[in-house]
């Protein structure tokens, strides 16, 4: 009852503070009383990751994880990566009438790679490579996309796909004083995390200069390798 009382200045110094120097300059969340939309929202570097999360109607799924992790794309990696991919472009530039996808399924699924369902309070380590079950779980495709609206929002990630139920999973390595997400098996290469670690309430907001692009669903093409046997 007494340790209510005290004013939140004394609280801050009366709570001990945990260091090491083998973690990354990011070590310490920056508490805030925000949510991962609000935190997006309140930065000029999101407003094309906002766009395209409005797009493929995955705010509300946003407002409805806790304890998940995003991995977001700067602005200037958006641009970039929709100079090489048309579905991002399309969505970016708002025509439907482009769309290859009408439920934009595709791009949803690509967005869900990017997010965790679980936080961390430090980035790796020299040397070491940390794996991480994203919210994708691999699926064929609406193949041809149908024409019918797309169902209610949130659409939250259920398992199940064509990797035996299991979500798509991430690599996160320290790499120069760093750390880079999507790296290969050795810790190389990989988008570089240059925003965080924030703490936005229901999760942990990390910006990155690269879109996160998914590995070949190769337990898609399976069947069609059969009918080509």
């Amino acid at each position: 009852m007494f340790v209510a009382c005290l004013p939140v200045a004394l609280l801050a110094v009366a709570l001990p503070v945990f260091s090491t120097t083998s973690q990354s300059p990011w070590n310490t969340p920056t508490t805030t009383s925000m949510t991962l939309v609000d935190a997006l929202s309140a930065d000029p570097d999101y407003t094309s990751l906002l766009k395209l999360l409005q797009h493929t109607r995955l705010i509300p799924t946003l407002n409805k994880l806790n304890g998940s992790t995003f991995f977001a794309p700067t602005n200037d990696a958006i641009q970039k990566y929709s100079q090489t991919s048309s579905l991002w472009r399309v969505a970016l530039e708002g025509n439907p009438d482009l769309a290859p996808d009408n439920v934009n399924e595709q791009l949803r699924q690509q967005l869900l790679y990017h997010m965790l369902n679980e936080t961390f309070s430090a980035l790796p380590a020299e040397n070491e490579v940390q794996f991480y079950k994203t919210l994708l779980y691999p699926r064929k495709l609406i193949d041809p996309p149908s024409r019918k609206p797309p169902p209610y929002p949130p659409w939250m990630p259920i398992p199940g796909g064509t990797l035996g139920g299991e979500a798509q999973r991430l690599r996160l390595a320290a790499q120069n004083d760093g750390a880079n997400v999507g790296t290969d098996a050795y810790g190389k290469n990989g988008a570089r995390i240059i925003k965080g670690l924030q703490d936005a309430g229901n999760g942990i907001l990390l910006g990155i200069d690269q879109v996160l692009e998914p590995p070949p669903d190769l337990g898609a093409f399976i069947p069609s390798i059969w009918r080509l046997s």
